[in-house]
């Protein structure tokens, strides 16, 4: 357990970003009051939170649809990019023969292409999961990359000398090295596939937050809008919340894991 010494600290820095929090919504509130803007063109933080909480009913099942196409496009990235980073750094030929490819894709507008999915998948789960999925791979991919090769050649030629196989290096070496790099790296797919799961549902949908988007925007629902952003922050914040706990638990002998001194677990 941590100790009271671990628990002030961690309070103590909580209350940074909670003091900012509270200084923006002041701000907010009072720049409306001071330069009396309308309620429809841009509400006070407590209208918008009473709006929210009103429209929870609402807002649930698109989330819920918004949630299962970015998990699932996540997923789909997680298990591609491990497979493509591991068969890059065994053979060169392989790094050769995609990166250009891999590069090409995530260089392409992705607002240019994504109505082609559309086109191409319908306007069901498939084509917000594919967008989805090309937005998330690229940094999980480079990361993973960057972790196999980033290794101690002494471990390597440790691992040698006691008859270890190129497999068995892999396995016991790069691999559990490469772990924190790919965390690094799913922390920013995980934000970056609910963006994409919403950039395809707002080209074409029929139901997911990116849809209500735009319904609240060709109905002028400026306090829509806010509400939606505000359940966007609170997914975006809990999947990455959730990365940074199976972080915890998988690597919990990597420094990056270590708060106040002191393991997680500890």
């Amino acid at each position: 357990m941590l100790n009271p010494a671990g628990y002030q600290a961690r309070l103590k820095d909580a209350m940074y970003p909670t003091l900012g929090i509270v200084g923006v919504l002041a701000c907010w509130h009072f720049a409306i009051v001071v330069f009396a803007v309308p309620e429809y063109v841009l509400p006070t933080p407590l209208q918008t939170a009473t709006h929210f909480f009103g429209s929870i009913g609402k807002l649930v099942p698109h989330a819920l649809v918004t949630i299962y196409e970015t998990l699932a496009g996540l997923l789909l990235a997680i298990a591609f990019s491990t497979v493509l980073a591991a068969l890059i750094v065994w053979f060169r030929p392989v790094e050769r023969l995609t990166m250009p490819v891999v590069v090409l894709l995530q260089t392409t507008p992705k607002i240019a292409v994504a109505p082609l999915f559309l086109i191409w998948f319908g306007m069901g789960f498939m084509p917000k999961i594919v967008i989805s999925f090309w937005l998330a791979y690229f940094p999980i991919l480079i990361s993973m990359i960057t972790g196999l090769r980033d290794v101690q050649p002494e471990m390597v030629e440790l691992s040698r000398s006691m008859s270890a196989s190129k497999l068995s290096t892999f396995l016991k070496v790069r691999l559990p090295n490469s772990l924190p790099h790919f965390f690094s790296g799913l922390k920013l797919a995980g934000i970056v596939a609910l963006l994409g799961a919403v950039l395809g549902e707002y080209f074409g949908a029929d139901k997911g937050l990116g849809y209500l988007i735009m319904w609240a925007n060709g109905s002028y629902d400026v306090k829509l809008l806010f509400s939606i952003v505000i359940a966007l922050v609170l997914i975006g914040r809990a999947i990455y919340f959730a990365i940074v706990l199976i972080e915890r638990f998988a690597i919990s002998w990597h420094v990056s894991t270590r708060e106040g001194g002191e393991l997680f677990h500890a």
